[in-house]
């Protein structure tokens, strides 16, 4: 598989936004618990608010994307959420009322969920079905490397100033709109060039598609369980495992870490494999691994079971956006993947809402009761991946079709384009 360069700096750039985002975003939930005074629960309320507001996005974002192609959306949602979050940084800095982030978080969540239907559409534009998830785990083995890096960096400039982390999230963001902006240019013919056609009737209308709306609910289940690993997983390990600010960054880092270590492996490993089948063992070890955290005694038991959660991530992650796209056509990619999106935004929001509620009000009880919760949540979501395997074309599960492999179009091949 013969990518062209854009690719790759594409994923630099998803790289540099991750280190930014994870340099400020996972500490959100501990400076407004920590330094302002606010109650678990209602954080877990704030932030899940915020996700279901960025939903949206990924609709619009989509559709806009197959309208006027997928890089001037990227653009203009990085260069507005390097605005707003610079914003948040000056509210934190300037102790202004509460009510500031109330606002201009959930509007950075807003415009930022643009970007990523228009990439992953970007991507699909130049990829054939049975090479995408390949190509997306190695965007994500970028995202992932900052993923790595950034908590680290954070929870040491957490110990001094919580309005510098977001003074850096800005930056990068402001640095990666540059970036995408001189490197990226649509494949001709993808986009339709105008807003002809562009429906969220339309985009609603995909959901007719039985087995999309199947996929779809089990993206739901399946990311309210991937959103512990940040809120939720912080918490936790603040108030019962009584690990630091550091610890808990760490966490993250081996999280990231492991995904650029293990995901081209991993993906290598399951090449030939139909991506319901990956889709299933990933999210049974999700339920292993936060099942494991629940039970953690000491911080390498904590970092061991998020080892297990992030081998399910790199088996679940890619193989979700590489199986919305394959049940699109054409010039429906960012139609699909936005809707898709809604799903995953929405699942993550409620996943982080169920997830710190259950730590404030049922972990008092029953400390590692959330954890069973979000395991029986991660096995129905494994259910739900195998049966819709049998229901998919071989091209849609990411095997190549005979005609794939006797034949394939200009407009279909990377190394064409």
């Amino acid at each position: 598989m013969v990518l062209p360069p854009a690719f790759w700096l594409l994923t630099g750039s998803e790289a540099l936004m991750t280190a930014g985002y994870s340099v400020s975003f996972p500490f959100l939930a501990l400076y407004l618990t920590g330094h302002r005074g606010v109650p678990m629960a209602w954080v877990g309320l704030f932030l899940s608010l915020s996700m279901l507001l960025a939903s949206v996005a990924h609709v619009a974002g989509g559709e806009i994307s197959d309208a006027i192609g997928r890089k001037k959306v990227m653009v203009l949602s990085l260069v507005l959420r390097a605005v707003l979050i610079a914003i948040i940084a000056w509210v934190i800095y300037s102790k202004a009322g509460l009510w500031a982030i109330y606002v201009f978080h959930p509007l950075g969540m807003l415009v930022g969920s643009f970007f990523q239907p228009a990439a992953r559409s970007w991507v699909a534009d130049y990829v054939p079905p049975s090479q995408r998830m390949k190509a997306y785990g190695l965007l994500r083995m970028g995202g992932n490397a900052g993923w790595a890096v950034g908590p680290a960096i954070g929870g040491l400039l957490a110990a001094g100033s919580y309005a510098a982390l977001f003074g850096v999230t800005a930056a990068v963001y402001a640095v990666c709109a540059v970036i995408v902006f001189l490197s990226v240019k649509d494949k001709p013919g993808e986009a339709r060039g105008g807003f002809e056609g562009f429906s969220l009737q339309a985009a609603a209308g995909t959901l007719r598609n039985k087995d999309f709306l199947r996929f779809c609910v089990f993206t739901f289940t399946m990311c309210a369980v991937m959103s512990q690993l940040v809120v939720a997983t912080s918490l936790y390990s603040k108030t019962y495992l009584g690990f630091s600010e550091r610890q808990i960054g760490l966490l993250f880092t081996i999280n990231g870490s492991i995904v650029v270590l293990m995901q081209y492996f991993v993906t290598r490993f399951v090449e030939g494999w139909r991506i319901t089948t990956g889709l299933t063992l990933g999210a049974l070890f999700y339920a292993a691994g936060y099942l494991g955290v629940g039970y953690a005694y000491s911080f390498y038991f904590a970092a061991a079971s998020i080892v297990v959660v992030t081998l399910g991530e790199v088996a679940v992650s890619p193989g979700i956006q590489a199986l919305g796209a394959n049940m699109a056509g054409r010039h429906e990619k960012g139609r699909y993947l936005g809707v898709q999106g809604l799903f995953q935004q929405v699942g993550s929001a409620t996943g982080i809402f169920i997830g710190s509620n259950a730590i404030d009000h049922l972990s008092p009880h029953f400390q590692q009761g959330p954890w069973f919760l979000i395991a029986f949540l991660a096995c129905v979501s494994a259910a739900g991946f195998w049966g819709l395997g049998g229901s998919l074309t071989r091209s849609q599960n990411g095997l190549k079709d005979a005609e794939e492999m006797i034949t394939t179009t200009p407009t279909e091949n990377p190394e064409a384009a």
